[in-house]
Formats: C-alpha cells, sequence, structure tokens
C-alpha cells in the first residue's frame, strides 16, 4: 500500500523524503542522496518514467496517464509492502479516474510552504523569472513535467498552489497529515516526531527517539547541500543547487511587493487558514 509524501514542487517534500530514508536506514548504511535503484525513497516521484514505460502507457497524453493512475499503482503495490511514493500531483480527478482510492492509498504526508516563499525557490528551480513563476502557480491548468529522460509531457496535474493545497486537505478516504514547511524548520524534532507517530498510528512504524535524532543530523540542510555538491542529485533543476537556502521568509527581501500583493490577494483564504497572513 502507497503512503504519499506530496506537497507543492519546492515545499518540503525531498527533505522529508531524506528524512525518512535515514530513519529506516540500517546502522551501518551510508546516507546518500540518490541511492540504488532498489532505494525505497529514491529520487523518482510518481508517475516515474520506469513504470510508464514498464506498462507501455502514452504518456504523451495526459488522459492515458490519468486513465492508468490506479493501474501504475497496482504495479507499485505489487510488492506487499508499504511504499513511500513522492508525488507533485494535486489529489484530483479527470474526468472518471480519480488520482488514488483506498484500493491503493494508505495515507499521506502533505508539506504546505508559504507562497511567497515557494515563488523564489521554484523561479530558480525551473530557471524562470518570478512573474512567469507566478503565472504556473496561480494556473489550475499547471502541469508538472519531467526534469530528465524523455522528452517534456505532462506528467502530474498541479494546478495553481491553492488547488493543490485544498485537494489534499480535503481527501477524506484515508487519513492525510498536513505539515507545515515552517514548523520543519522552526520546531523540528516535534514536527518530525509527529510524522513518525502518524506512520505508527497508519503503518505501525516503531517511533524510535534515537533514530529520529540521527535521521535529524544526516539531513540538517547544510549536511544535504555538501552532499549534493559532493554527489550530485537527480533532482537539480535548471537552479546551481536543489538544496538551495532551506530558509523561510527570504520573500521579504527577495520578492517585489507588487508581486507580493498578488500572491496575497490570490491566495488569501488559504494563507489565512494557514497562519501565513
Amino acid at each position: 500500500m502507497i503512503i504519499w509524501l506530496a506537497s507543492y514542487p519546492k515545499s518540503g517534500n525531498t527533505w522529508l523524503r531524506m528524512f525518512l530514508k535515514s530513519y529506516f536506514s540500517k546502522p551501518n548504511e551510508k546516507f546518500s542522496l540518490d541511492g540504488s535503484i532498489l532505494d525505497s525513497f529514491k529520487a523518482q516521484g510518481f508517475p516515474d518514467q520506469q513504470t510508464l514505460d514498464h506498462l507501455k502507457i502514452d504518456y504523451n497524453k495526459f488522459e492515458e496517464i490519468a486513465k492508468n493512475w490506479e493501474a501504475m499503482q497496482d504495479y507499485i503495490n505489487l510488492n506487499k509492502r508499504t511504499n513511500f511514493i513522492k508525488t507533485h500531483s494535486a489529489m484530483c480527478k479527470v474526468g472518471p479516474y480519480r488520482f488514488t482510492t483506498l484500493r491503493n492509498t494508505k495515507g499521506g504526508i502533505y508539506i504546505v510552504r508559504d507562497p511567497r516563499d515557494v515563488i523564489i525557490s521554484l523561479s530558480h528551480h525551473m530557471g524562470l523569472d518570478q512573474e512567469q513563476t507566478f503565472h504556473h502557480m496561480s494556473s489550475s491548468y499547471n502541469f508538472e513535467y519531467p526534469l530528465t529522460g524523455a522528452k517534456g509531457y505532462e506528467k502530474s496535474l498541479m494546478g495553481s498552489w491553492s488547488d493543490h493545497y485544498n485537494s489534499w486537505k480535503n481527501y477524506k478516504s484515508s487519513k492525510i497529515l498536513i505539515i507545515k514547511y515552517e514548523d520543519m524548520v522552526l520546531d523540528e524534532l516535534n514536527t518530525f516526531n509527529k510524522i513518525i507517530n502518524y506512520l505508527g498510528e497508519i503503518d505501525d512504524v516503531e517511533f524510535n527517539s534515537d533514530k529520529i535524532t540521527k535521521a535529524l543530523k544526516q539531513t540538517q540542510f547544510k549536511e544535504l547541500q555538501k552532499l549534493e555538491k559532493a554527489e550530485g542529485f537527480l533532482e537539480k533543476g535548471k537552479g546551481e543547487l536543489f538544496f538551495r537556502k532551506g530558509k523561510i521568509g527570504t520573500w521579504k527581501d527577495e520578492v517585489s511587493s507588487n508581486l507580493v500583493n498578488k500572491i496575497e490577494k490570490l491566495f488569501k483564504n488559504e494563507m489565512k487558514e494557514l497562519g501565513y497572513l
């Protein structure tokens, strides 16, 4: 069964994935960003190229990807174990096809981040200026495209920043834990304790404070940055580094007041709900 690690891009689900990778690692296992193809926390998010190719899905038509969401998840779950799967997809429905159902999903952890900070990281990642990035973040027809491998195609339907957040917040078929990126930074121990407790609730994961301490140490932002500089990283995108700053509130100095006003006006309800306004 799948436990989703979900977020809008550049909101923290790669950091979460690295934390869980460290937490579940064997005592003497070397920690790395990309790992082997057998890595339970490998970089490629859902849907990944290997599964699309194996099931002979015509990924140049997004309707074909949506039609086969459940078939791909059935294939993933053939291993009869818990699969932690990263995704940037909205929890959406395309025609009669739902992104997932209880047949394949046990739960999910959703990371949400202040959109005024998202726009900075995402613009670097996509190689676009902030106005162009805002255009993407405000469109309900915003898609994720692969960073590497096959030529660009519509991989996941993300929608706007608010569409994305609301789609996961309103999913009721299984329990979704919503975590704020800012809490991961400012109150990391309590926040990651909450994550492991949630996994214990839905998947009988053992709570081990020593493992949490080790995982937090291994996945400090500066440590991830060092590893990326030494090893490279498949998810880097068009910026110089994937793990660029990892700070909060940088929008105050890096985003124009005009663009801040646009973001706050468009996403006012969700930002108030989350305590960003």
